[in-house]
């Protein structure tokens, strides 16, 4: 989510931080891509495997918060492209990071659970990750995780990031 509501230092870049952690965990044979949202859904890092955690990371710095939240578009483009690069046996995730503040496309707590729901078929799981304080929608994100055979977890600081991206990643089976 890289919507203007993401701007405050509490949710963005933490949610940076988070995932050049998790970059430096992974794996030659994992892949990463990233889809971020605000107005629209845009693909800034193409599948790369996990042995470019340059190429990753310089992706990671290029995320800047602005605009309105099409939350569902990217959760749909997101599945699209784990779908593509599904690993038979591997831990096919997608991660969102936001504060659920959805205001573009179908954005009710109702119509994302019947998108997760439609999508968990495929064997992709969702982990929502929410952030900030204020507007987090905490309900939304904990409930499409859960629709999404996935988990939710509140990050706020250092030490969640660490325990997420850290301790749980190297428990693949957990996140």
């Amino acid at each position: 989510d890289v919507s203007g509501s993401m701007s405050s230092s509490d949710k963005l870049e933490v949610l940076k931080a988070g995932f050049k952690l998790m970059t430096d965990e992974l794996t030659n044979n994992d892949r990463v891509a990233i889809v971020t949202y605000a107005g629209s859904a845009a693909v800034l890092l193409k599948s790369t495997l996990g042995s470019e955690k340059s190429e990753i990371k310089k992706a990671i710095d290029k995320l800047g918060a602005g605009g309105s939240t099409a939350g569902a578009q990217g959760l749909i483009t997101a599945y699209e492209i784990a779908e593509e690069n599904f690993i038979k046996g591997g831990n096919n995730r997608i991660i969102i990071g936001s504060d659920g503040d959805f205001n573009v496309g179908p954005s009710s707590t109702e119509e994302l659970i019947k998108l997760i729901e439609k999508k968990r078929e495929s064997g992709v799981y969702l982990t929502a990750l929410g952030v900030g304080s204020g507007n987090l929608n905490d309900n939304m994100m904990e409930q499409i995780a859960n629709n999404g055979n996935g988990n939710y977890e509140y990050i706020d600081n250092a030490d969640e990031l660490v325990k997420i991206f850290i301790n749980k990643l190297c428990q693949r089976s957990e996140l």
